[in-house]
Parts: structure tokens; sequence; C-alpha cells
């Protein structure tokens, strides 16, 4: 640029002598002489057009586009999401089914780059890799046919296998009244704990037909979004669940369920909790409180005209699983009471990942691929206070 520049104030000069020439010759009469530095000038004028125009033109030109940092680079979960829903992620996934490639095996196959660029930092080299969103998705519309309870908790995506959050105490005392100049006492402090997770991985095989692998990715993504939704649930609400069992149920008698309810929303929670709280239960338990009348026949239980599905009692959503699901107890049908987001937070490590093989197991002997998903996640209890249980005995004579 800056030769061009140079030659551009030369090119300058040249005119501006080519032009004190013509002066003088048309001054002096001569002719001749004015024509040819007119000439002059006029190339000149050409060549100082020629030279702006190019560096005009490179002054426009845009600067080559910087080559994407991929998500494992720069750790960018947005980045990361956009590409796991695009089409050629899509193909890529399907692409590394079908050949039965790992991470380990994939690093060469520029077919598989969009696959690889999708794993970040700390994934398992001999892992799988990230299902496209397409079949999350997928995975989240079937997931309606069963009632997922992390809709219920709180979910937190983290970054490590390991962790701890520190919960403290909340004060029960105010500050304590002090004479003037007097000492200010130290006796009430707060109290911290800490909560620790460990992230561990939870993984299932999925037998699929050779056949169906030469189909179309569409059938193959159906027929894997099947699988894993159904599997994905049931894993998470097992661990919901299994920390929901460690609360001990209070025995409900026949007849007394809207009282007991009524007690464990006003006395047995906090009433910050009891605001925000739900009732969990299983079939055997809406069975009972389905049977609840008020004074004049009318059902207690009312339509939830705030979450436009379900029912209410008290004006807390009940959510209902089967009994296969949550089982009844010796006392009486199960019922959960409370802010299960404040009791119960579920540590996402992973989505789900994915990798196939055609060798070992069942897969050689039946002509199929066994596939393999693992999720890695966690589940602990963050404020125990936030529920309550109880046993209804109702729930067991309404059952049947």
């Amino acid at each position: 640029m800056k030769n061009f520049e140079r030659k551009l104030n030369d090119l300058a000069g040249q005119r501006a002598d080519k032009l004190q020439a013509a002066e003088d010759a048309l001054e002096a009469g001569n002719k001749t002489v004015y024509d040819a530095a007119m000439a002059d000038v006029s190339n000149l004028d050409t060549q100082i057009k020629d030279v702006k125009t190019l560096m005009d033109a490179q002054n426009a030109t845009p600067a080559a586009p910087a080559i994407p940092t991929t998500p494992a680079a720069d750790n960018d979960a947005d980045a990361t999401e956009r590409l796991r829903a695009s089409n050629e992620y899509v193909r890529a996934f399907c692409r590394a089914v079908r050949m039965r490639a790992t991470p380990t095996t994939a690093g060469g196959v520029d077919a598989l780059r969009p696959l690889m660029n999708a794993l970040t930092e700390g994934t398992n080299e001999d892992g799988g890799f990230l299902v496209p969103v397409d079949l999350q998705t997928r995975i989240n519309e079937l997931r309606r046919q069963l009632v997922d309870l992390s809709t219920l908790v709180t979910v937190e995506p983290v970054n490590t296998n390991t962790g701890y959050r520190v919960i403290d105490t909340h004060p029960t005392a105010g500050f304590t009244k002090t004479a003037e100049m007097g000492e200010i006492p130290k006796n009430d402090q707060p109290a911290f704990s800490r909560i620790g997770y460990t992230c561990a991985d939870y993984g299932l095989i999925v037998p699929i037909s050779n056949d169906l692998l030469e189909d179309n990715d569409a059938g193959l993504m159906e027929y894997l979004a099947r699988w894993m939704a159904k599997k994905a649930v049931i894993t998470e609400n097992k661990i919901i669940l299994a920390l929901l069992a460690t609360l001990v149920p209070a025995a409900v008698a026949a007849a007394g369920e809207l009282a007991a309810i009524k007690k464990a929303l006003n006395k047995g929670l906090d009433p910050d909790i009891a605001l925000n709280a739900a009732l969990l239960t299983n079939q055997s338990g809406y069975n009972c409180l389905d049977q609840l009348e008020d004074k004049n026949g009318r059902p207690l239980l009312q339509p939830d005209i705030t979450a436009g599905s379900g029912y209410t009692l008290k004006q807390k959503h009940i959510t209902m699983v089967s009994d296969s699901v949550l089982a009844n107890a010796a006392a009486g049908s199960l019922m959960y009471i409370g802010d299960f987001k404040q009791f119960i937070t579920v540590f996402l490590r992973k989505t789900m990942e994915f990798t196939a093989t055609n060798v070992g197991g069942d897969s050689w002997r039946t002509n199929s691929t066994e596939g393999r998903a693992i999720m890695r996640l966690d589940a602990q209890k963050l404020d125990g206070s936030a529920a309550v249980a109880l046993a209804l005995a109702g729930g067991l004579d309404a059952a049947g």
C-alpha cells in the first residue's frame, strides 16, 4: 500500500509540472508545446485514476474470514448447541453410527469432523458422540408419554464431574440490644454446610438392525429417539425418587387425607416453601384424592388453569405417576408435598452421547449393531426441609 501512495504522489508531481509547462507554452503562444503538455496531463490523469481505483479496491476488500474456533477450543456451549442442531451434524452422526466410529477412530475422517468439533474439553475419548439436538428434541417430545420428574426439580448444568454447593443456615434471632459503648456479642454466627456431588455415567445398550442402518437417516433417528426417550426419563426418575424416598412418610388414616395435606402445607413446611409447593403421588394416591368431595358433593380436585392441564388440590398442582414407578408403601400410597426445586438439584455433566459397534456382544449373531448411549449426572438434596411425605391408607382401600 505504501508503494502505491508513493507512486500516486509522484504522478501528482508530474501532473503539476506538465500543467505548469502547458501554462508557460500558452503564454508564449507555442501551440505545439501546449498540446503535448496537455496530452501528458491527460495520460497522467488516467494513471492517477487507475492507481486510486486499485487503492480503493484494496481498502474495500474484506479481511479473510477467521477460521472458526470449535467449541472444544473456546468451550462455547452455545456454539456447540448450534453445531449439534445443524443438518451437517445429523448426517455426520448417522454416518458415524453406520461406520461404528468413536472419537478415537474418527479424528482423521473429514465427514465426521462436525462430531469431533462438538466434543468439549474433558470428553472421554473412549466414549461416544453427543447426540444431535434434533434427536434431543424428539426425546423431549416423546417424554410427554412418560412423566418426566426432572421438570419438577432444579436441573443445573455443570462443567466438572465433582463439586459442591455451599448452603447457609438462615438466622432465627435478630441482633442483640447493647448499651451505649457496650460490647457487641458474637454468640450468633452463620453456619455453612457443603453439599457435594459426583456425576456418574448412566448407560444402556441399544441393538440396531443392520437392515435399518441401510435405510434413510430419518428412520434411524426415529428408532434411536424411541429407545433413548424412555430410558433417559426412567433413569432420571429413579434418581429423583430415590432422594424423595429418604423422607419418612407420616401415616394418614382413611378419610383424613385433606386434613393431613392442609397440616403439611400449614405446619410441615416453611410458609415460603409452601407458597410454591406441589403434590406428587401415584395412581392409588391420586385415585384417593379424586374421591374427595366438599359438603355439597362437589369434587375437591379442580382443573389447573395456570398450567393448562392437570388438576390441583388447595391450588397446588398434582403430578401423578404410575404405581409401577412409585410403589405403595405398607402404610399406604405415597404422596410427596413440597417445593421440589428447592429440595433436589440434578447436576447434569453431559447430555447423552452415543457410539456403536458390530463387534462383540450379540451383534455378530443377530446381524445387528449395538449402540451404547451414556449420560452423566448426579442429584443431591439441597434443602431437606423443602418437602414432606405422607402415606395415605385410604389410597390402598381406594385402589381395591
